[in-house]
C-alpha cells in the first residue's frame, strides 16, 4: 500500500514540475493554421495582400510519368487530356486551368494549346524530387502550346516563379528558336504585364514590360540580364510585383526593373504559357522541334476586386511576411494579433 501512495506522488510530482516548463516545439518555425493570417506583405513595398497561393511541383512523385507523345499534325483541335489526375484536382483545380483548343488560327503559324503539353516529370539530378514541365511542339501545320490560367482573376499581386528552359542539346545552348516563354497578367492587349523569354534572344536576356510597350511609352519595357552570370537554362527565381500604379521585376531575389507606365487597373488572369506562332517576336521555330519548360513551383500573394492595399485598417490583423519564411511557400506571421509567439504555415 505504501508503494502505491509512493507512486502516485512521484507522478503528481512529476506532472506538476512539467506543467513549469516551457512548451516545447518540434521545430523553430512551427507550422500554423492558414487562417492564423489575416494578411500578406512582401518586401521593398508597403502593401497588403488578402490571399496567398503556393502551387508546389517538387514532391509529386506519384504523378509523374515519362513523356507523353507529342502533338502530330492528326492532333488539330487540341482536345487533347489531361496527363494525371493531379491537374483535375485540388490544389491545382482551385488555383488553375490548363487552356484547351484553337486560338490565333489567323496566325503565321496557329496555335492550338494542348492539356497534354503539361505533365508532371522526376529531376533526372534527384530522383526524389519533381517539377510541372510545359513543352511547345512545331508540326508542318501548326504550333502545339501550352497555357495554364489562374482561376481567380486578381487585382494587384506579388508573383513568382522558380523556372528553367531545359535544353535538348540540338541548338544553341541546347534550345531551339523561336519559343516564348510567359508569365504574366492580361485582360486586353492594353491591360497586361510580361515576363518573356525569347528564345532566339541570347540566353541570358529576359524582356520585361507593360503594354502597350512602343515607341509612344518609353519606359514601358526592358531587356534585362539574369544576375549572377546565370541563363534561362539555370534554375531562377523570377517574381513580379503588380501594384497600384507601379510594377517592379526580381530574379533571385534583386530588383532588376520598375515602371509606373502602362500599369494595368482591371482585375486580371495570371498566365504562364509557351508559345510560337512565327511572327518576328516570337521568331518560327522549325518543323518538328520542341522546347520544354522546368517548373519547380508558382507562388501569389494577391488582392480581388473589391479588397484593397491600404495598411488602414489591418492593426486587429495577422500579418504574415512572404519574403521572410524560412521555407519556400511557407510565409511568416511578423504581427500576430493574438501577441503569440511567430509561426510559419504551408497553404498548400
Amino acid at each position: 500500500m505504501l508503494s502505491f501512495f509512493v507512486v502516485v506522488f512521484t507522478l503528481l510530482h512529476i506532472q506538476s514540475h512539467a506543467s513549469r516548463l516551457p512548451e516545447r516545439r518540434s521545430h523553430l518555425y512551427p507550422r500554423a493554421p492558414s487562417s492564423n493570417c489575416d494578411v500578406y506583405v512582401v518586401s521593398g513595398q508597403d502593401t497588403k495582400f488578402e490571399n496567398y497561393a503556393f502551387t508546389d511541383f517538387r514532391s509529386l512523385s506519384n504523378y509523374s510519368i515519362s513523356e507523353p507523345p507529342s502533338v502530330t499534325d492528326a492532333d488539330n483541335q487540341g482536345e487533347e487530356n489531361i496527363t494525371s489526375p493531379y491537374f483535375a484536382q485540388p490544389p491545382f483545380s482551385d488555383q488553375w486551368t490548363i487552356r484547351r483548343g484553337i486560338r490565333n488560327a489567323e496566325s503565321d503559324v496557329p496555335m492550338i494549346y494542348s492539356a497534354s503539353n503539361a505533365y508532371i516529370s522526376k529531376d533526372p539530378s534527384d530522383s526524389s524530387q519533381t517539377y510541372l514541365t510545359l513543352r511547345t511542339t512545331r508540326v508542318q501545320d501548326f504550333q502545339s502550346v501550352v497555357q495554364l490560367v489562374s482561376n481567380p482573376k486578381l487585382l494587384h499581386a506579388s508573383m513568382r516563379t522558380r523556372m528553367k528552359i531545359l535544353p535538348d542539346g540540338k541548338d544553341r545552348d541546347g534550345v531551339a528558336k523561336g519559343a516564348v516563354v510567359g508569365f504574366f497578367t492580361y485582360e486586353a492587349d492594353t491591360q497586361e504585364t510580361d515576363i518573356e523569354i525569347l528564345t532566339q534572344d541570347p540566353s541570358t536576356t529576359v524582356e520585361l514590360s507593360t503594354q502597350p510597350a512602343s515607341s509612344d511609352t518609353p519606359g514601358a519595357d526592358a531587356s534585362v540580364k539574369i544576375p549572377n552570370g546565370k541563363k534561362w537554362t539555370d534554375w531562377v527565381d523570377y517574381r513580379l510585383d503588380w501594384f497600384a500604379g507601379k510594377n517592379v521585376w526580381y530574379m533571385d531575389g534583386e530588383m532588376m526593373y520598375n515602371t509606373t507606365k502602362s500599369v494595368p487597373t482591371v482585375p486580371s488572369n495570371l498566365m504562364f504559357n509557351l508559345w510560337s506562332n512565327g511572327q518576328s517576336f516570337s521568331g518560327k521555330m522549325r518543323v518538328g522541334r520542341e522546347v520544354y519548360v522546368a517548373v519547380q513551383w508558382i507562388e501569389i500573394a494577391y488582392n480581388l476586386d473589391g479588397q484593397g492595399q491600404s495598411s488602414n485598417g489591418t492593426s486587429g490583423q495577422t500579418q504574415c511576411s512572404v519574403d521572410s519564411g524560412k521555407t519556400k511557400g511557407s510565409p511568416e506571421v511578423i504581427k500576430n494579433s493574438s501577441a503569440k509567439r511567430s509561426a510559419s504555415f504551408s497553404i498548400y
